[in-house]
């Protein structure tokens, strides 16, 4: 006899509403561990065949599609501040070539 092992999505959506947490405060290092916590749930066992499957599927895909808006949106600030910090820095060897 076969018993089939189903992924556990409620620990996977859990583990997703708090990546999107750690993300909204910028807790960058949470949110890794989070992910390396989730992964293996996530692609354990297989999926349930009913209706809620699909609708905790699509919260954790729209939960992931707002946390990589958000990473990327942290990116894009630590860019510019390097970029900020470079032009500073030059300005201050220029000054200093004087």
């Amino acid at each position: 006899m076969n018993t089939v092992a189903f992924c556990d999505l409620d620990r996977v959506l859990s583990l997703t509403e708090a990546m999107h947490h750690a993300a909204s405060e910028g807790r960058w290092d949470d949110l890794t561990e989070l992910d390396a916590e989730r992964d293996p749930v996530l692609r354990a066992g297989t999926m349930r065949p009913a209706p809620e499957t699909l609708e905790s599927l699509k919260s954790i895909m729209l939960m992931d599609n707002l946390i990589k808006d958000l990473v990327s949106a942290a990116r894009d600030e630590t860019a510019l501040a390097l970029d900020a910090g470079r032009r500073v820095r030059k300005a201050v060897a220029a000054y200093t070539s004087f």
